[in-house]
């Protein structure tokens, strides 16, 4: 009995066991299928990245190349220290490494300890170092001198850096400096576009990273010397439309201007080629070096704050807007013409002042310009005289013209930030915002804006999409993408257009403008505004200039802003930088002085219309031209001139000037047949009868004849008035 119930006993707990055995079994067959089956990639995959490490073959960076192929921005090959902490922590060597790196880098021996010491198989410890402390770690890896001799045990002493490996970067460096600066843009330590073309185009320009994947175990299933490669593919090169040289110009002479006229808001400088859009030059005061674009002084001692970074990196021609002041008058101008509304001849009165809407609002010359017409009133730069002609073009087509323009809109331009402008709701333009902004003032515009709508003025009348990116290009010099010009639209006619240019050089000529070439057809109009608030003694000077007149190929608006200088209109401070400038681009493209006689292009001028003036203004005009003058008559006005205005003659050439009295002057004459007959023929008889040629359309050819004029044949007229002859090629 006893027996039995022993043996009982007994099954019972091996059948006890035998289930703890089957249930342990069993759970295990689950925890198998679960990691086999379930998680098996996973956990394929977390073994793998456990048995191997990756190193990260930095892209060449594609260059940055002006129109012309030089190198604006390029990518050097450096080197990146990084470490191994699983082969650290083996060789228990973290000491020797972060007193010898230490030491070299210049880093904290801590920062160092902290990098070495994580619970990773890679880590960056310094990006992009010279040339001269990776030869200094490589010796200490390689346990080398650079002549390939061993060094001995005791210069290796302390300075085991197993663990430690140098790999191939890139650093970007910029040839020119601050050249562009705010064109190019920069890039950050890992090679990411910032700012500029290098931001815009960084998803062209960066590349695509490679990688080295190889073994990191001796044992196991994979080989000790597994290893794979995964090619970098190299960034794509872009080009620019800026020619450096004449971005060189613009900079000499930005810099010289910023200084002298101590510009407090900084100045700014386009060049464009207004048949096509392309931006030729770019840049803005003050500027930064490209290669350090966060140092912003030679003694800056504390680090700038960001709101001082971004400030300097600040492009004025993109993003600042300003009031135009009367370099819109060419815009105005171009809008009364097209709509004929008036003409040049047509006769205005400036009193000094003009009362519009119950507002008093003045010219710049408070006594007044007295008699005038469209063309003095542009070369006077008379607001009386273009609140009148606002006033003649109405509301309703002053805004659609200025939206036309493209002055409501971006232009869409390769840079960031591009900013709009601002101007009136039209239920908010009105009778005196209508006159005031017949003159650029109460309304802004950018510098890109104001030179894109000039270049419609001047070009034939078609608003191109300013551009400076020509094309990008990858490695092996296929085009990737391209860019053409693109008109937009055609604002205003040919004739409109032939007629701006005439009444910008004779701007320019008469008003014995310091923004002149000698030897060459420019044409050119200032502007000067009031920064808000009004009082404050703020001004913005400007100039913008065409060359040649006739056929233009370069235009050049220049900003200076707060000018602390003598003066602060634009025709004294920005005019001169933009003769500077234009004289530099016209001898560096080839084009001879038109009036040139082989001595140089110096030696040349252009007679000045001094018909109507009293005798002192007159003898100060002609000698402000390099010419001398003999007077004939008597009287206190000259009633006619010989050569006639818009001759070009050699410096200290005689214009003799033909004196009578008002009553004389105001004489009328009967207007002569001007018609079928060439432009020097044409000059003379209008000159002979005491009158002034207005000449428009195509002056210059083998075979010019005039082909109508206005007043017609046989109309009296007061001696001294503007004789309108249109000319064409045969």
């Amino acid at each position: 009995m006893a027996r039995d119930k022993f043996a009982g006993s007994v099954r019972k707990r091996m059948f006890f066991f035998i289930e703890i055995f089957l249930l342990a079994v069993l759970v295990l067959c689950g925890r198998l299928f679960y990691l086999q089956l379930i998680r098996g990639s996973e956990l394929k995959s977390m073994a793998l990245e456990q048995q191997t490490k990756e190193k990260e073959i930095t892209p060449k960076r594609g260059t940055i190349f002006d129109r012309n192929g030089k190198e604006l921005a390029v990518s050097a090959t450096v080197d990146t220290v990084v470490a191994d902490p699983t082969v650290i922590k083996s060789a228990r060597n973290a000491e020797d490494i972060s007193n010898t790196l230490s030491s070299i880098l210049g880093m904290d021996k801590a920062d160092i300890l902290k990098i070495i010491n994580r619970n990773s198989s890679f880590e960056w410890v310094a990006k992009k170092i010279d040339s001269e402390k990776a030869k200094t770690i490589r010796m200490y890896i390689n346990g080398k001198d650079d002549k390939g001799n061993k060094l001995s045990a005791e210069k290796m002493k302390g300075h085991n850096l197993g663990g430690i490996s140098l790999v191939e970067d890139s650093k970007r460096f910029y040839p020119g400096g601050s050249l562009a600066s705010h064109v190019i843009g920069f890039t950050g330590s890992d090679n990411q576009g910032l700012e500029g073309i290098e931001a815009v185009y960084d998803k062209f320009l960066k590349g695509n990273a490679g990688k080295i994947v190889t073994s990191s175990m001796s044992k196991g299933s994979l080989p000790s010397d597994y290893e794979k490669y995964y090619n970098a593919q190299d960034g794509d090169n872009v080009v620019l439309t800026l020619d450096s040289n004449i971005q060189y110009f613009v900079e000499k002479a930005l810099d010289n201007a910023y200084i002298e006229y101590k510009a407090l808001g900084g100045a700014c400088v386009i060049v464009t080629n207004p048949n096509t859009g392309e931006v030729l030059a770019m840049a803005t005061r003050p500027t930064f070096d490209l290669n350090n674009p966060r140092v912003l002084s030679k003694d800056q001692t504390t680090a700038p704050t960001l709101e001082q970074l971004q400030e300097r990196w600040r492009n004025k021609v993109v993003v600042d807007a300003y009031e135009p002041g009367s370099v819109f008058k060419l815009v105005t101008c171009s809008i009364a013409l097209e709509e004929k509304v008036t003409n040049l001849t047509d006769g205005y009165f400036c009193p000094g002042y003009l009362i519009v809407g119950g507002r008093k609002i003045h010219c710049f010359k408070t006594t007044g310009h007295g008699a005038s017409n469209l063309l003095k009133g542009t070369v006077d730069s008379c607001n009386p005289v273009y609140m009148q002609v606002a006033a003649k073009i109405g509301k309703d087509r002053m805004y659609k013209y200025f939206k036309s323009f493209g002055f409501r809109e971006t232009t869409d331009f390769d840079l960031p930030g591009e900013a709009i402008g601002s101007f009136w709701n039209y239920n908010d333009y009105n009778e005196v915002e209508l006159a005031t902004s017949s003159f650029g003032q109460g309304f802004t515009v950018t510098p890109l804006q104001m030179a894109t709508a000039i270049g419609a003025i001047v070009n034939g009348g078609y608003l191109y999409k300013p551009y400076v990116v020509k094309e990008i290009v990858d490695q092996q010099g296929n085009a990737v993408q391209s860019t053409s010009p693109k008109r937009i639209r055609q604002v205003i006619s040919k004739d409109t257009s032939d007629t701006m240019r005439y009444i910008m050089q004779t701007t320019l000529v008469e008003s014995g403008s310091i923004a002149k070439v000698d030897g060459y057809d420019i044409g050119g109009k200032s502007g000067t505004s009031e920064k808000l608030p009004r009082g404050n003694g703020q001004y913005i000077g400007s100039y913008c200039s065409v060359a040649p007149i006739n056929d233009p190929k370069v235009l050049c608006l220049v900003i200076i802003d707060d000018p602390r200088g003598a003066s602060f209109y634009g025709g004294q401070t920005a005019a001169p930088v933009a003769s500077s400038i234009m004289e530099q681009i016209l001898q560096y493209y080839n084009i001879p002085p038109k009036y040139a006689d082989g001595s140089g292009n110096k030696d040349d001028t252009v007679v000045p219309d001094v018909t109507g003036k009293f005798t002192e203004d007159a003898q100060k005009l002609i000698t402000s031209f390099s010419l001398k003058y003999s007077a004939k008559g008597s009287g206190k006005t000259v009633v006619s001139q010989e050569p006639a205005a818009g001759t070009h003659v050699r410096n200290n050439s005689y214009v003799t000037i033909n004196l009578g009295d008002v009553s004389e002057a105001s004489k009328t004459v009967k207007v002569p047949n001007a018609i079928g007959k060439s432009v020097e023929e044409v000059n003379s008889i209008i000159a002979d009868t005491g009158l002034k040629l207005n000449a428009a359309g195509t002056t210059k050819g083998e075979k010019v004849i005039s082909l109508n004029q206005s007043p017609p044949e046989g109309t009296e007229v007061a001696r001294g008035s503007s004789v309108t002859v249109n000319f064409a090629a045969q």
